[in-house]
């Protein structure tokens, strides 16, 4: 049985870095594009940051077979 370790997903200038917990390395990808449609924000990497069985990180679902897909909810920001 596999146990996911917690991931920490930080979006930077045109980059996203995606950190496991209990390991010193973290994966650096670009961001080909981003799109906000329907109350949602994607994010397009150039690469794979993902394993095949997880779905979530950090309130981002992820998906995709060649490239890793980043979506969630847009953040309204009420004062």
């Amino acid at each position: 049985m596999r146990h996911d370790r917690p991931v920490t997903v930080l979006v930077g200038d045109g980059v996203v870095t995606v950190k496991r917990e209990g390991s010193s390395a973290a994966t650096v990808a670009a961001i080909l594009g981003r799109v906000e449609r329907e109350g949602t924000e994607v994010l397009c990497l150039d690469r794979l940051v993902h394993e095949s069985h997880e779905n979530t990180f950090s309130g981002w679902s992820v998906s995709g077979a060649v490239t890793t897909l980043l979506s969630r909810p847009i953040q309204s920001s009420q004062a």
